[in-house]
């Protein structure tokens, strides 16, 4: 696959990390005062293997789906990581609004 497109998921979970590092401890402060209440942040039909009231395990598992995808170049683990990169922005982008 291209070095650009290897790149430029790189550039894209560093982003996810860093906003999820602040959403996280926003999450901490709602759910202090009682106003996160909810298991988990996506749906088991969203496509990740975990489920988490935080941002930090879909971070690692869409790290470790490019660690995969590295290392075998399978076609659907890069459609997967796309999709899940884009789900954690429109998220993240919402929380970010609110």
């Amino acid at each position: 696959m291209s070095e650009a497109v290897h790149k430029q998921l790189i550039d894209n979970i560093s982003i996810i990390l860093k906003k999820s590092l602040a959403a996280d401890a926003t999450l901490t402060t709602l759910r202090e005062a009682k106003q996160a209440g909810f298991a988990a942040i996506f749906t088991p039909d969203a496509g990740f293997k975990c489920s988490a009231n935080t941002f930090q395990p879909y971070v690692e598992e869409v790290a470790n789906d490019l660690v995969f995808w590295q290392k075998t170049s399978d076609q659907q683990a890069l459609i997967d990581i796309v999709k899940k990169i884009e789900q954690l922005f429109t998220v993240l982008a919402k929380l970010e609004q609110s």
